[in-house]
C-alpha cells in the first residue's frame, strides 16, 4: 500500500510500519492510536517515507498525529521530522543536544558531501564480491533517496523533553522510558504494558548486527536486561522484522561479547580474526559489527 515501508498490526491500535527496500526509510516507525490521540514513534531517514508515515497513522487511525517520539538522535529515526512539523516531538534532552550537534548547517555542502559519497560507493561495486556489491547497492538505493530529500530539508528538532519516564494516558498507556544510552549516549523505548509491546528503536535489532560505532556495549546490556524484566511479548525493533521476548533476550549477551571484543581490538587483536558471538553468525550485516569494534576501540 506504501511505497517505502509495509504496515504490519502488530495488536489492537498499534501499527509496526518495518521499513522496505527503497532506502527512502532504513529504520523502523510505529503507529500507536491511544483511543484518545494518535502517536508516531519514528519518522524515517527522508520526508518522502515520512510523509507516507503521516498519511498512513491519519488512514490507520482517523487523525492526525498529536505526538512524535524520537528514540534516539540517528537521522535514519529523526530526518522525516519535518513532514510532522505540527505535532510535538518527544525525546531526551541528551538526544536533542546530540541531533543539533550533528545536523548538517550547510545545505549546500551537505549536497556536495553525499554526491562524493554516491561516487565513492559506485566505485565501490567495481571491486567487490557479489555479497559485497548487494550489500553497496542498498546503501546507494539510500544515499539517492537522501539526496532526493536534500534539497527540501528542515532540521525539526525535538519540543517536549523529559529525562527519566513520560507516561501517555488514553485507552491505552504509554510509557517512555530511558535506561541511559546503548545504542547512542540516550536511547528511548516505548513499553505498552497493557499489550506487554515494546517499540525499542534500536536498542533491538533483529537478526541484523547492530551499528555499534556510537553505542556503549556494557551499558547497552544493562539495558536489555532491564528491558527484559518487563517480559515483553511483543518486540517492534528498531530495524528488522517484529518480534518476541528472544530479541532482548538474545542481545543482552551479544553485547557482554561485543564488549570483550572490543577490549580484544584494544590489545592489538584483528577485529576480522575474532569469532562472531554464539548465535549470530548468519545475521546480516557482520560487517557493520568489525567496522564498529575498530571505532569503539580506537575511543579514548
Amino acid at each position: 500500500m506504501f511505497e517505502h515501508f509495509t504496515v504490519a498490526e502488530v495488536a489492537p491500535g498499534v501499527h509496526a510500519a518495518i521499513a522496505g527496500t527503497t532506502g527512502a526509510a532504513v529504520g523502523n516507525a510505529t503507529i500507536i492510536d491511544t483511543g484518545r490521540q494518535t502517536v508516531v514513534v519514528d519518522t524515517f531517514q527522508t520526508a518522502q517515507a515520512a510523509e507516507d508515515l503521516r498519511t498512513a497513522a491519519g488512514e490507520l487511525t482517523g487523525r492526525s498525529a498529536f505526538l512524535v517520539v524520537n528514540t534516539h538522535w540517528h537521522s535514519d529515526h529523526t530526518q522525516g521530522n519535518q513532514a510532522f512539523g505540527e505535532a510535538p516531538i518527544v525525546s531526551t534532552r541528551a538526544t536533542l543536544d546530540l541531533m543539533v550537534a550533528n545536523a548538517p548547517t550547510d545545505l549546500g555542502a551537505y549536497e556536495v558531501e553525499i554526491d562524493g559519497y554516491l561516487a565513492s560507493l559506485t566505485a565501490q561495486l567495481e571491486s567487490n564480491d557479489e555479497a559485497a556489491q548487494e550489500t553497496i547497492r542498498r546503501r546507494i538505493a539510500g544515499v539517492e533517496q537522501i539526496k532526493l530529500a536534500a534539497p527540501g530539508f528542515r532540521l525539526t528538532l525535538p519540543t517536549v523533553l523529559f529525562d527519566d519516564r513520560l507516561v501517555i494516558t488514553g485507552d491505552r498507556t504509554l510509557e517512555v522510558l530511558t535506561y541511559g544510552g546503548g545504542h547512542t549516549d540516550s536511547d528511548v523505548f516505548v513499553w505498552i504494558p497493557g499489550d506487554r509491546l515494546l517499540v525499542a528503536g534500536d536498542l533491538c535489532w533483529t537478526r541484523i548486527h547492530p551499528r555499534v560505532v556510537d553505542g556503549h556495549p556494557k551499558k547497552w546490556a544493562e539495558i536489555l536486561e532491564g528491558i527484559n524484566l518487563l517480559s515483553p511479548a511483543v518486540v517492534i525493533p528498531g530495524h528488522g522484522k517484529v518480534a518476541g521476548p528472544e530479541v532482548p533476550a538474545e542481545l543482552a549477551p551479544y553485547f557482554r561479547h561485543v564488549a570483550a571484543m572490543v577490549d580484544d581490538v584494544r590489545t592489538g587483536a584483528d577485529p576480522a580474526s575474532l569469532p562472531l558471538p554464539e548465535g549470530s553468525e548468519r545475521w546480516d550485516g557482520p560487517e557493520r559489527l568489525r567496522v564498529g569494534l575498530e571505532e569503539l576501540a580506537g575511543r579514548a
